[in-house]
């Protein structure tokens, strides 16, 4: 990128909204932070780059909720319902999610992504939730710790937003680091893996399925043996509701030095982009060859963008760390729960799995949403305040939601009571969340 610099020249720029609360970022945990604020009360404006709902869910089309249920060998006790349980009954009415799939110490529940699309728009419409397509956040501005300006463009050019408190739910904390809330880039700069994200169809479940996830990665091992070079043996295949397809979850995306891309870097996005493409039609080739039930099936579709797990983590009144996680610290100010284990996905062609003793979970607390030097902004999903490895827990579908459903409450009762984001009674808010369904001591 060229170190050349121009001056952009001053202009006038039109007010689009002056909401009560502006969430940017429309993934799940945006879904549920625009939902509950609206619910709430709040006039809420919700920005979406993508021409839907559903972020990592839909446009990655990820295919699995995880971080639903703490597992024990006989039981799968449910941490998080709430606004989630709600986006969940909506797909089950449209038969869009099948039965938990279970392994080891964990269980995710596989889905259509593209239905998520759909539900994510009548649940925007059932709470009054406006929702702007298309729209970038281009930058702030900030006075006294506050967020009043919010900059957008879409195809009408730029935009001023002038919110009265924001909830970044961008996954990568864009308002939050614009506006000067320090964050660190994963750990000392090294972030997790991405993955471009694929299905395949017409494939045999009947046959596949008779494969256990170890089998599927000793059979991966026995390729890359062979001389294949394939970037990842461990790897999660599993069904999506609709007949024959099958949704694959197999690439680990790295620079050539085999360094993880900085996917907040545009260069280097592209570049992961093009490489991820790459890797999902090797392991398109592979399978057929080599996977029971793979033999006549084909890609049928990939992600519109790459899986991103970690870019920035902000720092906020609370930093969530890996010990707590796996002892599932309980703290007073628990917002929302989580029992996924610490899924690292770092050098080398297996991923680093730390699981929770068996039917135990964490609670994440308030302070984690609060960034710090900002007073009228929150955050939720996978920029949550934590450490590189707590953020490889809690960054999956259900906590994230949770994180956002807690955030949209949290800033209507801020609007209330006329004060800063961390300011408010956490009480308060949690008998609201528990009002709601929102699970916060899970029975089991």
């Amino acid at each position: 990128m060229s170190a050349k610099t121009v001056r952009e020249p001053a202009r006038d720029i039109p007010v689009l909204a002056e909401p009560d609360v502006l969430v940017a970022g429309g993934g799940v945990a945006g879904i549920a932070a625009a939902a509950a604020a609206a619910r709430a009360g709040a006039k809420v404006l919700l920005l979406e780059r993508w021409g839907f709902l559903g972020g990592t869910v839909s446009a990655v089309t990820l295919g699995g909720f995880c971080g639903i249920w703490a597992v024990r060998p006989d039981e799968l006790i449910p941490v998080v319902d709430g606004l989630f349980g709600q986006l969940v009954d909506r797909l089950r009415k449209r038969d869009a999610v099948t039965g938990p799939r279970r392994w080891s110490q964990a269980a995710s529940l596989p889905y259509d992504p593209t239905s998520v699309r759909l539900v994510a728009d009548e649940m925007m419409a059932a709470y009054g939730v406006e929702v702007l397509f298309h729209t970038w956040v281009a930058d702030v501005a900030v006075e006294d710790g506050r967020v009043g300006t919010v900059y957008v463009e879409n195809k009408g050019g730029r935009f001023a937003v002038r919110p009265r408190m924001v909830i970044d739910c961008t996954g990568d904390g864009d308002i939050a680091a614009r506006a000067g809330a320090p964050f660190e880039l994963g750990s000392g700069g090294i972030t997790q893996f991405g993955s471009s994200m694929f299905r395949m169809a017409p494939v045999d479940v009947e046959t596949f399925c008779k494969l256990s996830r170890d089998d599927v990665s000793a059979r991966m091992g026995e390729i890359v043996a062979g001389g294949t070079p394939l970037p990842r043996t461990m790897v999660a295949l599993y069904p999506n509701p609709i007949e024959g397809v099958v949704h694959l979850n197999a690439t680990r995306v790295a620079r050539e030095d085999g360094e993880p891309f900085d996917l907040t870097d545009p260069v280097q996005l592209s570049e992961a982009e093009r490489e991820g493409r790459r890797q999902a039609y090797l392991y398109e080739s592979v399978l057929r060859e080599h996977m029971p039930g793979f033999s006549r099936a084909r890609i049928v579709d990939i992600g519109a963008q790459i899986g991103i797990r970690e870019t920035r983590l902000v720092k906020g009144d609370h930093v969530l760390t890996a010990e707590e996680v796996l002892g599932g610290a309980k703290p007073d100010d628990g917002i929302a729960c989580n029992a996924w284990p610490v899924e690292v996905h770092a050098q080398g062609l297996k991923t680093v799995w730390k699981f929770l003793e068996p039917g135990e979970y964490c609670r994440i607390p308030y302070g984690c949403l609060t960034p710090l030097a900002l007073r009228n902004v929150l955050v939720a999903g996978r920029c949550a305040s934590s450490t590189h490895e707590a953020q490889a827990s809690i960054r999956v579908s259900a906590p994230s939601m949770g994180m956002g459903e807690a955030a949209g409450i949290a800033a209507a009762m801020a609007l209330e009571a006329n004060c800063d984001s961390r300011a408010i009674q956490v009480g308060t808010l949690q008998e609201a969340l528990r009002r709601e369904g929102a699970i916060l001591e899970p029975k089991g």
